[in-house]
């Protein structure tokens, strides 16, 4: 099946216009790297599908758009773990790749930007110019997104954090933090020693060295929480009203 597919493209390329050759491609299905319990709501829309991984019961609610600005036979640009809930209206534009660690929740019009419009030379409009490939964003496992959140660049967000409705992070932030503002800022870190949230100046190195890494963190977390059924009630107006 998948040879004829490509052979159908290969097809398309060589007989017809190209105004044919997109509506026509809008037909044909294509290959979505989904794992088991997955959902993607059918108005979000995925560029660069090869090129995107969706874990095990994750779901993409609606209007989310999913945009890999370098599509590289073999690599992934985009790729969101196991048990994700990503909100309605995301967006995600791939520089080298945006990877968003497993039990990630994001709400409602969160924004993941890696990659710009190259911009070295006026005389060339920006959309003819290109963009820029060289930034990775990394979220780490079991992190909250607020309403209207936003990483940009070359960033890596820490595991366990709390980035609160509004912000703009544009720097690397520490795992088990909260951050808030423009930019975002450090205001709190877990202490899991003490087992409460204290002020990010209030941490010491007894704190630090009891706060657990990333791959034990998980663990807990497959542990106590293997497969999360998805509110997909709240991933589309479609899904009703309760």
């Amino acid at each position: 099946m998948h040879g004829a597919l490509h052979r159908l493209k290969h097809l398309l390329r060589e007989w017809l216009p190209p105004s044919w050759q997109l509506r026509l491609q809008s037909w044909i299905p294509r290959r979505l790297d989904k794992g088991r319990g997955a959902y993607v709501h059918p108005s979000a829309q995925i560029l660069g599908m090869a090129n995107v991984s969706i874990g095990s019961h994750s779901c993409i609610s609606e209007h989310t758009w999913l945009n890999v600005n370098h599509r590289n036979k073999g690599s992934v640009g985009i790729r969101i773990g196991d048990n994700c809930f990503i909100g309605r209206r995301n967006f995600f534009s791939s520089g080298k790749c945006i990877e968003l660690g497993s039990y990630t929740l994001t709400s409602v019009d969160c924004r993941f930007i890696g990659s710009s419009h190259v911009s070295d030379d006026p005389l060339v409009p920006g959309i003819a110019a290109g963009t820029t490939a060289d930034a990775t964003i990394r979220v780490g496992a079991n992190c909250f997104f607020g309403a209207a959140a936003m990483v940009v660049g070359n960033v890596e967000v820490g595991h366990g954090s709390v980035i609160g409705a509004g912000s703009i992070v544009t720097k690397d932030v520490p795992p088990f933090s909260t951050v808030v503002g423009n930019p975002a800022r450090v205001l709190r870190r877990y202490s899991f020693s003490r087992r409460v949230w204290i002020d990010a100046d209030k941490l010491g190195q007894g704190d630090l060295d009891a706060n657990p890494d990333e791959a034990a963190y998980l663990g807990l977390l497959v542990a106590g929480f293997p497969a999360i059924a998805m509110p997909l009630v709240a991933a589309g107006s479609d899904r009703g009203n309760l």
